[in-house]
């Protein structure tokens, strides 16, 4: 029995650290985000928030699970975006965001840039930013 509460205990803990979740500034006037709708402003199709406010989307740098699990969420290939990043600098239709390695660097950017949206572990997260959505 002492078993079995153990590794029923390590299983909540193991899903809560898988959570990921989307945070944005505290100037955003949004309150929550649909797969659809992040997937539009991480490809940079949309650029501006309901408000009519900059959108200023950060990325995080190299492979890891909350990476693999918010691009799954948004079904979206990190290579096939950073092709459509790169058309779209070049262009001149907006700027490619800014890799960050860390869900800490994350925090203080979203924290500091109005505007800014970032995913993060849903551990990490902490009362600077806003969630508006989490992916479970």
């Amino acid at each position: 029995m002492k078993r079995l509460i153990i590794i029923v205990f390590l299983l909540f803990i193991a899903e809560g650290y898988s959570q990921v979740s989307v945070v944005v500034n505290k100037s955003v006037s949004e309150t929550s985000i649909n797969s659809s709708k992040l997937a539009n402003v991480y490809s940079l199709s949309q650029l501006k928030w309901s408000d009519g406010s900059k959108i200023v989307v950060f990325e995080q740098s190299g492979d890891n699970d909350q990476k693999a699990k918010f691009y799954q969420y948004i079904s979206k290939e990190p290579q096939s975006l950073k092709k459509e990043w790169l058309k779209k600098q070049f262009s001149g239709e907006a700027k490619a965001p800014e890799s960050l390695s860390s869900d800490d660097e994350i925090l203080k950017k979203v924290s500091s840039t109005p505007g800014a949206i970032g995913y993060i572990k849903s551990s990490s997260v902490n009362g600077t930013v806003k969630v508006l959505t989490e992916i479970k």
